[in-house]
């Protein structure tokens, strides 16, 4: 390939530009390649070029760059097409063509605090192919997207007709950015570890040319056909039963005992519903097809609907009704997931039908906020596809997603226990982050010391009925003592036989083990001693989840207007 024409003129760099510059590079205001000339905002197709395992495709051009030894290339955002996405990405979003996506990769390496903006990427002058034409819109697929429509017939000749203009369309016609894609990581070593991800639609804020944007509320309403600005519990009925004034341009305020409502999915002994209840949030329905599990999410929570059934069951029989929810919790069952999971067992086939039966259910109830909880062993390489195959599901209805493995005990648990958390956002709505930490080993910086095994277990009033200390099972021989200023290990559905009282004498009572696993004193339950450890096990801990669902109602405060960002 021929040397380029350059034109050597040093231009002001503003902040984001030297970000892109390094020690003896010289920013220069353009460079010609092979007959076009190239410049800072200029869309660039690329070939060749990889940043970390994601193909990179494409690249808005941020500086033009000559080093030390006078080679010229360009640096900035990467992009490539959906259905391109690798890693922890692939299979997120849609797989159509001329649909791209911008690739924003974060060294958090620094820690806590830092801050930190997405890398750019350089490429030489030999992997430039040349200028492509792209738009951005937050409008949903296929709007815009001018793909070729297959030529009437079926013979041969028309397919071939077709896949030709297809393939000259992917190589020539117009690209359209709907997505974000956001990885987050730490260096270890010379290898990128992710540590948390994110497909995010694009806002009305990011798409600059008018032609293209959507008002963010006429996306939320054309999805869910309604939104009550702070939440659609109001005076104690459901939004939908009262009339709501749903003009997009009156100046929001909030009522009087207004709430956001939760749908609590898989509910389980009602850990979620519990939490989300302690941040401020109005327990509206629930589904769960355990029969004991059933009876203490009634116990606890009488004056909301309980769908005592499956999911698949539920989507059938409400076919007809009309049902929403600000927020949607899904924990389907996990133990399929689970990294000690390692025999097949009869019930994985239907654990996973409700794993991936979440889908309809995201379309049933169409909540502004998704959050779900799972086993961390989903994130494992062996089980990659089913958790491609539920982000794919959120993202095909519009949601944006963001997902990372969480430590509970860096949100309050007195355990070391770690779940994949998910958070999803509906068309229209900001996608929240994850909530800061809570606590950390020694605490400072606003976090407090992790919660330890003899602070959980302290405090039980007396005469609580699961707390019967001389009905509990006494050792023989008495166990080592556990350590109660330490973290606990792992609560599991059987009761974990490492965990017991620190003392080493005996098991631990049905209440020491709810409170481990974040329950409050007030939470009751029903069902036999083994039943009731496993609801204890299963659930989500309550005191973690009002980390999370505190969080999420400020986010969604903010989005409504009712308080400043």
């Amino acid at each position: 390939m021929g040397d380029p024409e350059t034109v050597p003129e040093e231009i002001d760099l503003t902040l984001d530009d030297s970000h892109g510059l390094q020690q003896g590079e010289v920013a220069l205001a353009r460079v010609a390649i092979r007959g076009q000339t190239f410049q800072q905002g200029d869309f660039v197709e690329v070939h060749n070029t990889k940043f970390g395992n994601q193909n990179v495709e494409f690249m808005q051009v941020k500086i033009v760059v000559e080093s030390p030894e006078r080679k010229r290339f360009l640096r900035g955002t990467p992009f490539t097409r959906t259905r391109n996405l690798a890693g922890d990405l692939a299979g997120g979003l849609p797989k159509k063509l001329n649909e791209i996506c911008r690739l924003f990769y974060t060294d958090r390496s620094a820690g806590h605090g830092a801050i930190t903006k997405p890398s750019l990427v350089s490429v030489a002058e030999d992997f430039i192919v040349g200028k492509r034409k792209m738009i951005v819109t937050n409008a949903p697929f296929p709007e815009f997207n001018l793909i070729p429509m297959s030529m009437p017939g079926n013979n041969e000749l028309q397919r071939r007709r077709t896949e030709t203009l297809r393939r000259r369309y992917e190589r020539h016609g117009l690209l359209v950015c709907r997505w974000n894609a956001r990885v987050d990581f730490i260096m270890k070593g010379r290898e990128m570890k992710s540590i948390e991800n994110a497909l995010e639609r694009m806002r009305s804020t990011e798409v600059l040319d008018a032609r293209y944007r959507v008002q963010d509320w006429k996306l939320r309403n054309r999805w869910r056909g309604s939104h009550v600005k702070g939440g659609s519990w109001i005076d104690g009925k459901q939004a939908d039963q009262i009339p709501v004034d749903l003009d997009a341009e009156t100046a929001p305020r909030i009522a009087t005992n207004q709430r956001y409502t939760l749908f609590d999915a898989y509910a389980g002994a009602g850990g979620v519903s519990r939490g989300a209840q302690s941040a401020g949030f109005q327990v509206s329905y629930a589904i769960d097809k355990d029969r004991d599990a059933c009876r203490t999410w009634k116990l606890n929570f009488p004056a909301a609907r309980l769908f005592e059934m499956s999911v698949d069951t539920f989507i059938q029989s409400a076919s007809g009704q009309h049902i929403r929810s600000d927020v949607l919790h899904m924990s389907p069952p996990c133990q399929y997931f689970s990294p000690a999971h390692t025999r097949e067992s009869s019930q994985d086939e239907a654990n996973m039908d409700a794993f991936l039966g979440g889908g309809e259910l995201v379309n049933k109830i169409r909540p502004r906020i998704i959050t779900v909880e799972q086993t961390f062993g989903i994130d494992h390489d062996r089980h990659q596809p089913f958790l491609r195959a539920l982000i794919g599901h959120l993202t095909q209805y519009g949601y944006s997603v963001r997902w990372k493995v969480v430590r509970l005990c860096a949100w309050g648990c007195a355990q070391n226990r770690k779940r994949l958390v998910i958070i999803a956002a509906g068309p229209g709505e900001r996608l929240p982050e994850f909530p800061q930490d809570t606590h950390s080993e020694t605490g400072g910086q606003g976090r407090q010391p992790f919660t330890c095994f003899g602070q959980a277990i302290a405090g039980i009033p007396p005469g609580d009925e699961l707390h019967d200390v001389e009905g509990a099972r006494h050792f023989p021989v008495p166990k080592p003592p556990l350590d109660a200023t330490k973290l606990v290990g792992t609560v599991t559905t059987g009761g974990n036989q490492e965990i017991y009282h620190p003392s080493g004498r005996r098991e631990l009572t049905i209440r020491e083990y709810a409170c481990i696993q974040g329950f409050p004193h007030s939470h009751r339950f029903r069902g036999t001693k083994t039943t009731k450890r496993r609801q204890i096990g299963n659930a989500f801990p309550p005191n973690t989840v009002e980390v999370l669902y505190r969080h999420l109602r400020l986010s969604l405060l903010r989005e409504d207007g009712l308080l400043d960002a």
